[in-house]
């Protein structure tokens, strides 16, 4: 696993940058601030038995903490995580109470009884794969993956895995992005939209995006000169825009 670990040193970073500097943003920003907005994201994946109840929040940033030139690193690194219970409610934040090491994609991992992780071979290219060893019988559990971000590994995703099951996961770059007056956090599971925002998807081709938020109704665009971003409108699905 070291040997792995150090083949992937050089590992691509992702850029979501946001420049307060300017008159008109930094008076957004403002409005933010004082009312309390934090900014809330969400990145995709897929697989069997992924809960129904929503999405969980992969960052959730407070706009207080935010000025000039805002820069939030993703690098596509993952670890596994596992959370004791089943039943995903929208708003449960989950709790990564057992995380692995890092986790290359193509490998199948196995969970033990007792928390602890080990490598138990390959998988399918960009797939994860992890068996629950636990034995038959006891509760069903929640698996996904936490992907670093400005440093942090924090959860994007969640499956539904029973006793000696398996849950195959497949990240993919599609990100949605969206300013909302919220006390959710990183993990909060959530089923739609809560404001107006964007979505795009990293990539080779456009590895930084540059975005700035709208006057009046606090969504997010690109801005000018930036890799284009689509709209998300308020209420629209997270897992549908996130899984395509």
């Amino acid at each position: 696993m070291e040997k792995t670990l150090i083949q992937r040193a050089g590992t691509r970073i992702f850029s979501i940058n946001f420049d307060f500097t300017s008159g008109e943003q930094n008076e957004i920003l403002q409005y933010l601030q004082a009312n309390a907005y934090r900014l809330m994201g969400y990145k995709g994946a897929t697989g069997t038995n992924q809960i129904t109840s929503g999405v969980p929040a992969w960052f959730a940033i407070d706009y207080s903490n935010m000025f000039g030139m805002v820069d939030i690193d993703y690098e596509p690194e993952y670890k596994v995580y596992v959370f004791n219970k089943s039943m995903i409610a929208p708003n449960t934040t989950i709790q990564m109470q057992a995380l692995s090491q890092e986790i290359p994609l193509g490998t199948a991992v196995s969970f033990h009884p007792n928390g602890s992780f080990s490598i138990r071979g390959t998988a399918p290219e960009g797939v994860i794969t992890v068996r629950n060893e636990r034995p038959l019988g006891t509760p069903d559990l929640t698996i996904g993956l936490a992907a670093r971000v400005d440093g942090q590994f924090l959860p994007f995703c969640a499956f539904t895995s029973n006793a000696q099951g398996q849950v195959s996961v497949e990240p993919n770059e599609n990100i949605v992005l969206f300013a909302a007056q919220t006390n959710m956090r990183e993990g909060t599971v959530t089923s739609n939209a809560l404001a107006p925002g964007c979505e795009f998807m990293f990539s080779d081709k456009n590895t930084d995006y540059d975005l700035q938020m709208i006057q009046g109704t606090y969504g997010i665009t690109n801005a000018p000169g930036g890799a284009f971003v689509d709209k998300v409108s308020s209420g629209q699905s997270l897992r549908e825009l996130l899984n395509r």
